[in-house]
């Protein structure tokens, strides 16, 4: 329990990069191992200062030291570690065996996993599906069969579990499932609060039935912590760096799945985008999106019109139609 209650205290540290927390949990271990304090102990009583050293921070950094408070800290990492235990939620470290190996490879990967479901899916070849939450009927039915296959061929799906392209991903990794096209549900579902608030509530029976069959359901915030818009950005991150490719399936200009796809592409993995993105009743929705853009003011509009899916195609990334074309 003292190693989960540290692990979630570390993570919530969120002035503090990757490579700092890592830092820091060495220091603390050995400051341990030679009997001068238990780290829970120390993160309680320390200053900023004194943290701010043992990590390396970069004081190049705008400094935060008004929100440092080491006793809060623990006490809320020991709230969360209780939750974590009652519901069966585990934590895999960034130096854990076990933690996925094509997530180490990011710039800046999570300190720790929490996680519910079989750490399995980890091992599996894996593909990113990702697409708008107003989707269009061909690019829902598109980012189904595309799962199902992808599934049935033996790939893990990875996605967000969002509405929209994400759920229709997860449930056809989950129907190839059931039709035991896969032998287990070989889906990720990456949340953006803890894994013991799915988002949306809507989305509760497919979360269930993701850990119950064999999936994942995985996020870089400690049981308890919301799903606030910001970790949204964060989660897309993660949901790129999962896997060796991302499908976008339906995204508008300046739609959050294009964001993945701007991650995927900075950590030099392949970028696809479904041919369901230019169809029709897509294309309408695009267009929509575009004059209520063209509508507003400042640089955040301007750019959000700029990114669309054909200007990734313009730049070279492929256009597929199935999964037969993607695997080929």
């Amino acid at each position: 329990m003292e190693n989960t209650i540290l692990t979630i205290a570390l993570s919530s540290i969120d002035f503090l990069n990757f490579f700092e927390k890592t830092r820091l949990l060495k220091e603390l271990k050995a400051m341990e191992n030679a009997g001068h304090c238990e780290p829970l102990c120390f993160l309680k009583q320390a200053s900023y200062d004194q943290i701010a050293a043992m990590a390396g921070r970069n004081l190049r950094r705008p400094l935060r030291a008004s929100r440092w408070d080491g006793s809060e800290l623990v006490r809320l990492a020991k709230k969360s570690a209780f939750e974590a235990k009652a519901l069966g939620i585990k934590s895999l470290l960034c130096l854990d065996s076990l933690y996925p190996p094509l997530l180490k490879e990011i710039t800046d990967p999570p300190f720790a996993l929490f996680y519910r479901g079989d750490l399995q899916a980890f091992g599996k070849k894996s593909v990113s599906v990702v697409g708008t939450r107003r989707l269009c009927p061909e690019a829902k039915k598109a980012a189904h069969d595309f799962s199902y296959d992808a599934a049935s061929a033996g790939y893990c799906v990875v996605s967000g579990l969002a509405i929209g392209i994400d759920g229709a991903a997860h449930q056809g990794a989950i129907d190839a499932f059931y039709d035991s096209k896969s032998p287990f549900c070989a889906t990720v579902a990456v949340l953006a609060g803890g894994v013991d608030n799915v988002f949306p509530p809507s989305h509760k029976k497919m979360a269930a039935s993701i850990i119950q069959n064999g999936g994942l359901l995985v996020s870089e915030s400690p049981p308890g912590m919301p799903g606030e818009k910001w970790r949204f950005v964060s989660r897309n991150r993660i949901i790129a760096g999962l896997a060796t490719a991302t499908v976008v399936v339906q995204a508008p200009p300046g739609s959050g799945a294009l964001l993945t796809a701007d991650f995927a592409l900075d950590y030099n993995r392949d970028l696809f985008f479904h041919q369901a993105c230019f169809c029709k009743n897509a294309l309408v929705l695009s267009n929509l999106v575009h004059k209520s853009l063209e509508a507003q003011e400042g640089a955040a509009a301007a750019r959000k019109i700029e990114t669309r899916p054909e200007a990734y195609v313009a730049d070279g990334a492929r256009v597929i139609s199935s999964f037969d074309e993607f695997f080929a």
